[in-house]
């Protein structure tokens, strides 16, 4: 959630291309959006109804809490967790399902720093999924409260980002055997609800951030051969800010496919057109630039692009797998900054035996604004940099109850503005009690 868990994760995803956008950035999306799957296993009963009930501990070590260039504060993070999985068989073929957790983060050191609120973890998802004939709908509402800055690129020189996000929608899958096709519909609201310094200071206006949006993807697959899919695909997107009028529109298309070339091994390949526009409203340069004082980014404009991804997906052996994926892309931010985003990704798992399993993460990306005339917020948003992160984590039984993990994460931000680079540590422990 806020810091270890969200880092967690990260870790155990095998693609974190879209880490620092918000919203679809680009249509392949719209083929690998899926709601949370819930164990099947369970420690509660209501009925018909299941439910998985979980207690954790995490315990961070943060090096750069504050993501500074210099004089950076490290602390120690506890933080409490409760998990809760539920899951409603309403028919043979119709479930509801809700998956979530919360918690509360305590800073050791640096208690000024500590939630003010519930925590809720990025992936809580309330879903119900309906069969009917050859189609999948999914109605699905994803929700949830942080405040971790680092998983914001662009953002240096801040403690705490408080916002809420939920995205509310409904996928359809039209299976025709040869022929698939999709389609998805969101609502988007995202509320800022604070952004702290290192100085313990807020800055002023944090919901000028606050936006609604509505986006809708589609995509048609095709088997060539029962190893070979082709397909197009295109997504659009409207976002609309609370204040200023500004507003975001995006457009995306293209074709893609996927390629078996063993059973080991799978190659997924997608490349298209990109645009996004900006109408600024009545915000001023004067008042993006004002100190301390929150606002989207003003004059981005339009930017005509393109996206390519190319991922390899690999299986050493029933114990090893690995992911390679990159690509390009422009990615939209939550201070409406448009960015031209080159990444490249590697994640692996290792089941070292039955009781050690190992992930690691690199990622790389280099992001430049070339349309964006200054900084959003002056000292704390910066529209071009690099960055680096490298994670590794270990999972394991305790004891019957208790599993555990351990984490290491270094994040390197580089090539960017003066003071807004920075280098941070994070060292974290879990401890997951299962009723």
């Amino acid at each position: 959630m806020k810091n270890y868990a969200l880092i967690l994760s990260s870790l155990l995803v095998l693609s974190t291309a879209q880490l620092f956008s918000q919203e679809l950035p680009r249509p392949s999306m719209a083929r690998t959006q899926s709601v949370t799957s819930l164990p099947s296993d369970y420690n509660l009963k209501a009925g018909p109804v299941l439910m998985n009930v979980n207690a954790s501990l995490d315990s961070e070590y943060n090096s750069n809490i504050a993501l500074s260039s210099s004089g950076a504060l490290s602390d120690f993070i506890m933080t409490p967790e409760v998990g809760l999985a539920i899951q409603w068989p309403i028919t043979a073929s119709n479930t509801l399902r809700l998956n979530t957790s919360v918690g509360y983060s305590k800073y050791l050191i640096h208690p000024q720093y500590d939630t003010g609120h519930v925590l809720i973890a990025p992936d809580s998802v309330l879903g119900f999924d309906i069969y009917v004939g050859d189609f999948k709908i999914n109605l699905h509402d994803q929700f949830s409260i942080q405040q971790d800055p680092s998983t914001v690129g662009s953002l240096s020189n801040v403690v705490n980002f408080s916002r809420f996000e939920n995205v509310a929608g409904v996928g359809v899958i039209w299976d025709l055997n040869k022929l698939v096709l999709t389609f998805d519909y969101d609502h988007i609201t995202f509320v800022s609800n604070n952004l702290q310094q290192v100085n313990g200071s807020n800055l002023t206006n944090p919901g000028n951030l606050n936006y609604s949006a509505n986006q809708v993807s589609a995509a048609a697959t095709y088997s060539v051969t029962s190893t070979i899919n082709v397909g197009f695909e295109g997504a659009a997107s409207i976002r609309n800010y609370d204040q200023y009028g500004i507003q975001d529109d995006a457009l995306s298309v293209g074709p893609f496919t996927r390629i078996e070339v063993t059973p080991n091994f799978k190659v997924s390949m997608s490349a298209g057109y990109q645009t996004v526009s900006t109408d600024s409203g009545n915000l001023t340069q004067a008042e993006a630039n004002q100190p301390n004082n929150v606002t989207p980014a003003f004059g981005a404009g339009t930017t005509n692009s393109y996206y390519v991804n190319v991922t390899l997906d690999h299986r050493l052996n029933k114990y090893y797998t690995d992911r390679l994926s990159a690509g390009h892309e422009i990615q939209l931010d939550v201070f409406s900054q448009q960015s031209e985003v080159t990444y490249v990704n590697y994640t692996s798992s290792w089941k070292v035996n039955k009781d050690l399993n190992l992930a690691f993460t690199l990622n790389f990306q280099d992001v430049s604004t070339p349309n964006t005339g200054n900084s959003t917020i002056g000292t704390i948003s910066t529209p071009s940099y690099d960055s680096f992160v490298a994670g590794v984590q270990a999972n394991f039984p305790v004891t019957k109850s208790i599993s555990g993990s351990v984490l290491y994460q270094f994040g390197d931000k580089f090539n960017t503005a003066p003071g807004q680079d920075y280098v941070q540590n994070r060292v974290g422990m879990m401890l997951n009690y299962h009723f």
